[in-house]
């Protein structure tokens, strides 16, 4: 019993997770807690975060990183630039729907910090992230399980009927707008459907000067293909990265960072997850094997988006 009581004040603590069968439809939206609640909650957070600071980091003898704030009991505390309430309602969604996900115990609302409205007190899960070193030691088939285990969840998401009107929405699991670095002013929507947010996307594109007009034009070709095609709209995690990825003993063990998650046109959830990757890449060429080898052109005008609106984009 008291082995079981100094461990829980651990660190590396984390509470056992029982997987339930994978949602064929999306769980509905829980509402949010009351205003006043939410602000109660952030003020012991932000107490919190002073106890990781200045005592509980310190007694185990590790780093306070700023934004993801380590405390006993199997917990985590977020409170950084991009977390908003949609994360925390998004998280829910996707737990209830038998997806690894940590946890909510609760949110807190901070007014008096606009860049980071919002904090999530969450469960810890097991698990590293799936760094490069990593994945090189593992075997073939333990390599082959975390990709199935990755192209489920995927599928599992991506199959859900929107129960947004019309199904071609764009929008956070909320119906509310999206909240993502990859576009201006770091939120869009809600679209009324794809057209809309192509739109949006091209508001701020802008020829440079430094550049060739031969680059210009092969861009615009680029943008002009890719928008003129019509893509399903489907769920999404919107930031799938190796560190948003744990793993424990050769499994996926959870799915974090759910900020920029939503329904989006199909091909994002990859072109996103290709954005800092070139081809040959041990990234790159798990999310094509996870995108079936589709969106290699929708990758090139994806691109050809982001070049034409970088200097209004923050996060490329």
């Amino acid at each position: 019993m008291l082995g079981l009581s100094l461990a829980v004040l651990k660190y590396d603590y984390t509470w056992p997770y029982k997987p339930i069968p994978l949602a064929t439809s999306i769980p509905p939206t829980p509402r949010p807690t009351p205003y006043l609640v939410r602000r109660f909650w952030g003020y012991v957070h932000r107490l919190l975060v002073r106890f990781s600071y200045h005592y509980y980091c310190r007694w185990n003898g590790i780093q306070f990183l700023g934004q993801i704030h380590q405390l006993p009991f199997g917990l985590i505390l977020k409170w950084s630039d991009g977390t908003r309430l949609e994360e925390a309602l998004t998280m829910q969604v996707a737990r209830a729907a038998g997806l690894p996900v940590p946890r909510v115990i609760c949110y807190g609302e901070h007014p008096d910090t606009p860049h980071a409205p919002v904090s999530i007190l969450m469960t810890r899960m097991p698990g590293v992230t799936l760094f490069r070193e990593l994945w090189e030691w593992y075997e073939p088939e333990e390599k082959a399980s975390i990709i199935s285990e990755l192209r489920t969840y995927l599928n599992t998401i991506r199959s859900w009927p929107s129960p947004w009107q019309p199904p071609t929405r764009i929008c956070a699991a909320s119906g509310g707008s999206i909240r993502s670095i990859r576009v201006p002013d770091k939120q869009v929507g809600p679209c009324q459907d794809e057209k809309c947010f192509n739109k949006y996307l091209l508001e701020a594109a802008r020829y440079d000067p430094d550049g060739s007009l031969e680059q210009y034009k092969e861009r615009v070709s680029q943008v002009a293909e890719l928008h003129s095609k019509n893509h399903k709209i489907v769920f999404t995690h919107g930031d799938l990265t190796p560190w948003n990825i744990l793993v424990h003993e050769g499994r996926v063990s959870a799915i974090l960072d759910w900020e920029a998650s939503g329904w989006y046109p199909e091909y994002w959830e990859f072109t996103t997850a290709w954005r800092f990757t070139p081809p040959g890449d041990w990234w790159y060429e798990i999310i094509k094997d996870l995108a079936e080898g589709e969106y290699l052109d929708e990758r090139a005008g994806d691109l050809a988006v982001r070049a034409l609106t970088a200097d209004a984009i923050v996060g490329w």
